[in-house]
């Protein structure tokens, strides 16, 4: 990596809340950069996630195992969603309860929890930067639970669309209806339907 975080890291920040050049000085100082191989995992299910990744290229899920089911939360990618974490265990240092894995080879660029609290501490703009992530995240969580609870299957597929684009034909058709919480079989006929 070179002196400098990456245009896109910098400009997705700055987004959510304005940096400063000291801020983003301490940022390149406390983070590195990470290659995860298309299939490896990022965190498994009873670790405990210490770090925040910022996927630069990639796409990532986060799924959870319940009665020998694997269950979709969401995929990280694009500007839409781009921090990698379990954020219940990072947030709490607890057990997670999630899986991250790559599904294409992916490169972030991570924090350790103990840097980014002493961040949060020393600057700041870099602390508000996290209250504006978090509520980023929550925001989407309601989202997730609206459609989830409130929108029919091909409405969500069309949902799926809109934000993910490109995904449809990056992820394996089973990884989406886990997503989208149908099976395999009624992700075909709504795609057969469009």
């Amino acid at each position: 990596m070179d002196h400098s975080l990456p245009d896109i890291l910098i400009k997705q920040l700055n987004h959510f809340s304005p940096l400063g050049d000291t801020d983003i000085e301490a940022l390149y100082d406390r983070m590195t950069s990470l290659d995860i191989a298309k299939g490896e995992y990022w965190l498994r299910e009873g670790q405990v996630s210490s770090h925040i990744g910022f996927l630069i290229s990639g796409v990532m899920r986060v799924y959870h195992l319940a009665n020998d089911k694997e269950y979709t939360s969401y995929f990280n990618f694009g500007q839409r969603n781009p921090f990698v974490s379990s954020f219940t265990s990072f947030t709490k240092r607890i057990a997670s309860q999630e899986n991250i894995h790559a599904i294409t080879d992916c490169s972030m660029i991570v924090i350790s929890h103990a840097d980014l609290e002493h961040l949060y501490e020393t600057h700041p703009a870099i602390d508000r930067l996290g209250r504006k992530m978090a509520e980023y995240n929550y925001m989407l969580a309601l989202e997730r639970i609206y459609s989830l609870q409130h929108r029919s299957a091909a409405e969500r597929y069309n949902e799926l669309l809109s934000i993910y684009p490109q995904l449809v034909n990056m992820v394996p058709h089973h990884y989406i209806a886990s997503y989208l919480g149908i099976t395999p079989e009624s992700l075909s006929r709504i795609r057969k339907e469009k």
